[in-house]
């Protein structure tokens, strides 16, 4: 696909990246070449290059001297770590000061709620889009930035995690994001913390711990 509209910015370039690195299968090892990305997006390697630093930030990638960028594979023995991780950032965040839920994150944390509520998504592709929206408004509420980013990165790797549930027909990917986003909807008006413990204890029902 070639882009023929308006040349995309870093941030656009990532966002498609990012899409089609989480809706591939979780062992599948993409190379990024710059020089194929920029004629693909119709821009120079700059706005590219900058994309993939991003990925790579985020952990989606791998940028390799002198081969490219290659899109992480997720080991599936690391599964239940990746879950206990993005439970317990999730509960830091409950456990930190308070503070009030803006009223633009509130309305579009309840346009989530609502767009579930009407029907339950079914497709890869729209799993992603929602729990993409959710992940951005969640992180945009921890104001500590190495949390936040922290929460970011954590979260693309459960999505994949989801998506590749629904892909295999395992676990309940499906309900498991649309309690997520009625549980966050619920808490709005209570505040952050409390609208964090709630996320916490779906992804991870009762604080799992590592065994010994």
């Amino acid at each position: 696909m070639t882009f023929q509209s308006a040349k995309p910015r870093a941030d656009d370039i990532a966002d498609v990246i990012r899409k089609r690195i989480c809706l591939q299968p979780l062992n599948e090892q993409t190379t990024l070449l710059e020089g194929a990305l920029a004629t693909e997006f119709g821009v120079s390697r700059t706005p590219v290059r900058q994309a993939l630093q991003r990925l790579a930030y985020e952990g989606l990638i791998e940028v390799r001297t002198g081969v490219g960028s290659i899109a992480n594979p997720l080991d599936p023995a690391a599964r239940g770590q990746h879950i206990i991780v993005h439970g317990g950032l999730l509960r830091l965040v409950g456990n930190l000061p308070d503070a009030p839920v803006p009223h633009d994150v509130m309305r579009r944390l309840s346009g989530l709620a609502e767009q579930t509520r009407q029907w339950q998504p079914t497709d890869a592709t729209t799993i992603f889009d929602l729990f993409s929206e959710l992940n951005e408004n969640l992180s945009r509420l921890i104001q500590e930035q190495v949390i936040a980013d922290a929460h970011l990165v954590s979260g693309w790797r459960i999505v994949r995690w989801f998506l590749a549930d629904l892909q295999n027909n395992e676990g309940a990917p499906v309900e498991t994001l649309v309690r997520l986003c009625h549980a966050v909807h619920n808490e709005t008006g209570n505040g952050r913390a409390a609208l964090f413990r709630a996320a916490a204890d779906v992804v991870d029902p009762g604080g799992s711990a590592p065994s010994s």
